[in-house]
């Protein structure tokens, strides 16, 4: 490789880094960032494999409004409530996140079968939580801007020249911590009696909508296809590992825990978890349309796979139905799907299993989940 190629690598990644010193933002309930890579658009894999010297950039969106409540895989509803399963109604006073995300990414081929890239989250995040009392409207928080820079080196297992119909690659990267994960807006306190807003103060923004989690990350990633003809199946899944167990920005610094509390100064702290996402699916393409269908999974552990887990957190997982549309025009790609929800899980975190451990009694917190997601992107290989 010449050294003039090595040059453009290098200041393309001083471009990226430098982006992502900026502001930050990005999350939902169970606040898995993770998005796993795209199936194909075609049959011989030619929407995976990015050329020697050539370059790809992309432009992915997500949208989602998650509102609904659960506890384990109950919905916390008034149905649920009247047979038995459900704890309470929170429909009436259910806490929403909006979320925009989008990401921003670009790709180098060092040659047919390795290359690197780098993709940095933009969200803008709005969160209304329960009210105290009786409100005459939703008090909302927010948080924007830039998320944790990710980078990635890909490298497929078959050469590409030869594998045109199946092939099997492996990533490994890292995140950088570029993300704020201390961003503080004007909190509701209490309401008056009409439910006019009676006072405020600045506090620390839930950690379902704080843009970065103050960690550093290793990530492990694969892609698989097979081609049956017109038809092919694809796989892909990724596992971000974040070894640092808390951050260090204090929850609730009004009224912080009692040292001998120990479920409190369990999650005093934002817990930086680990995040995982996979993809399962078969696709199939008409001239320049691709049709896809398939499953996607998403979600945080209960339990890191290196280091401890304390701090607040809320593990959980959701899986998706999702049906795709692409088309490819030159060497521009376009796609859109939508990911229909049909299971949601809010897991036990640390907190919960010390309190069950300490009171005999199984403690399992909420988290609120969507409906569905809207996901778009473009891309364009020169």
């Amino acid at each position: 490789m010449s050294v003039s190629r090595w040059s453009l690598i290098l200041m393309a990644a001083a471009v990226v880094v430098t982006l992502g010193v900026a502001d930050v933002h990005a999350q939902g309930c169970v606040a898995s960032r993770m998005s796993s890579p795209d199936g194909p658009n075609d049959a011989e894999g030619n929407s995976y494999y990015l050329v020697d010297g050539h370059w790809q950039t992309s432009f992915g969106y997500r949208h989602y409004r998650s509102h609904r409540h659960f506890v384990g895989d109950v919905e916390q509803n008034a149905e649920n409530v009247a047979n038995g399963t459900a704890e309470r109604d929170r429909s009436t006073t259910e806490v929403i996140n909006r979320a925009s995300l989008a990401d921003l990414g670009i790709s180098y081929g060092i040659n047919d079968r390795l290359s690197v890239t780098a993709f940095l989250p933009v969200s803008f995040f709005q969160r209304s939580g329960a009210p105290t009392a009786p409100a005459t409207e939703r008090f909302w928080t927010q948080a924007n801007g830039i998320g944790d820079l990710n980078l990635l080196g890909r490298y497929w297992v078959g050469d590409p020249t030869t594998h045109h119909r199946q092939n099997l690659s492996i990533g490994f990267g890292f995140k950088l911590p570029t993300g704020n994960d201390q961003v503080e807006d004007d909190m509701l306190v209490s309401v008056n009696p009409d439910g006019s807003v009676k006072s405020t103060a600045r506090r620390p923004v839930d950690q379902s909508i704080q843009p970065g989690d103050g960690g550093f990350g290793l990530l492990a990633e694969f892609q698989a296809f097979k081609s049956f003809g017109k038809v092919v199946a694809y796989a892909s899944g990724q596992y971000l590992s974040n070894p640092r167990e808390q951050n260090d920005f204090l929850r609730n610094p009004q009224s912080p825990p009692k040292p001998d509390d120990a479920v409190a100064m369990s999650s005093a702290y934002l817990s930086i978890a680990d995040q995982f996402a996979a993809r399962l699916g078969v696709a199939t393409s008409v001239k320049k349309l691709g049709l896809s269908l398939g499953a996607r999974l998403e979600g945080v552990p209960s339990s890191d796979l290196i280091g401890g887990d304390l701090g607040r957190r809320r593990p959980g997982y959701s899986i998706a139905i999702e049906p795709g549309v692409s088309y490819n025009w030159r060497r521009t790609s376009f796609s859109l799907s939508v990911p229909y929800l049909v299971r949601r899980v809010r897991t036990q975190n640390y907190s919960d299993k010390l309190q069950t451990k300490l009171t005999g009694e199984f403690q399992n917190g909420d988290a609120a989940f969507a409906d569905y997601v809207i996901v778009a992107g473009i891309s364009k290989r020169f």
